[in-house]
């Protein structure tokens, strides 16, 4: 009985972890993976979306940013200061977007994979909320 009662705690207390917080409502909007070399991607956001903030996410190999561009759908755009490494495993700070709700259209991005050995790879998650 009293092995029963545990295994029911420890069962609600991972429930409670893994379900997300309502302010963490990320969505994952695209992915590229980058080479170890400078390189230039634009992910196309399909459809009329709105935003209020965008996080780049690394995974595999570090990635240094360089610059990252936002487009929207009224023609304006949002130069983005990142420039910096990001390890695998982190996210950038949440990133906000300038004005009410954005359609975002297409994220630019120039950035090269870090690590060193050769032929090695990174991939990048872009998450919006």
């Amino acid at each position: 009985m009293k092995f029963k009662a545990i295994l029911t705690s420890a069962v609600l207390a991972l429930a409670a972890c893994s379900t997300p917080a309502a302010a963490d409502d990320w969505r994952q909007i695209g992915v590229r993976d980058v080479r170890d070399r400078t390189d230039r991607d634009t992910i196309v956001v399909e459809g009329p979306r709105q935003f209020e903030r965008i996080k780049l996410c690394v995974y595999r190999n570090p990635v240094h940013f360089y610059d990252v561009d936002v487009r929207y759908a009224n023609g304006g755009h949002q130069d983005v200061s990142v420039r910096r490494r990001i390890n695998p495993g982190e996210c950038t700070r949440a990133i906000d977007l300038n004005g009410d709700d954005r359609n975002i259209t297409t994220v630019s991005l120039l950035y090269e994979e870090t690590s060193y050995r050769r032929g090695a790879h990174a991939t990048v998650r872009l998450f919006a909320e």
